[in-house]
């Protein structure tokens, strides 16, 4: 009974078919509109995350080229600041040898006068704290890193 049902409804839906071909023609649109939805969705995905793609990429390339140039121009700086600092140390050094070669040279002819030898002491003074103080702002510009990649 159940497979004269099933010929029987197999039948009547053939019926159907012939008696209503416009159905047949519409519901073969939809399908074919259903597969056009699906591309345009599939299209617009696509074009969504190769933009979304796009603009990382050149985001990232251009932060990239950013720090790269800060970094460089930050060494050029440091180089330059190195360089002062030897050539003020080199001639603070000069400057301490010639005073200690002076006061060698004129020492004994000095012990009287104890003025003059307190002026030289305080000059020297003044110029080791100078140089010291060079000597440790050089060491710093030293250690500090390069920031090269």
């Amino acid at each position: 009974m159940r497979f004269k049902d099933i010929n029987n409804l197999d039948q009547t839906s053939k019926e159907i078919n012939k008696q209503y071909p416009q159905e047949k023609k519409r519901v073969a649109r939809k399908k074919k509109k259903n597969k056009k939805n699906i591309f345009l969705t599939i299209l617009y995905i696509i074009l969504t995350i190769s933009i979304w793609s796009a603009l990382f990429y050149y985001g990232y390339t251009y932060s990239k080229e950013y720090i790269d140039n800060s970094i460089s121009e930050i060494n050029q700086i440091n180089n330059l600041s190195m360089e002062n600092m030897e050539k003020r140390l080199d001639v603070l050094t000069k400057e301490v040898k010639s005073l200690k070669d002076a006061i060698l040279e004129t020492d004994d002819t000095l012990d009287d006068s104890s003025d003059i030898q307190e002026e030289i002491d305080k000059k020297l003074k003044a110029l080791d704290n100078q140089l010291k103080t060079l000597e440790r702002s050089l060491n710093i510009l030293k250690e500090a890193p390069n920031g090269q990649n």
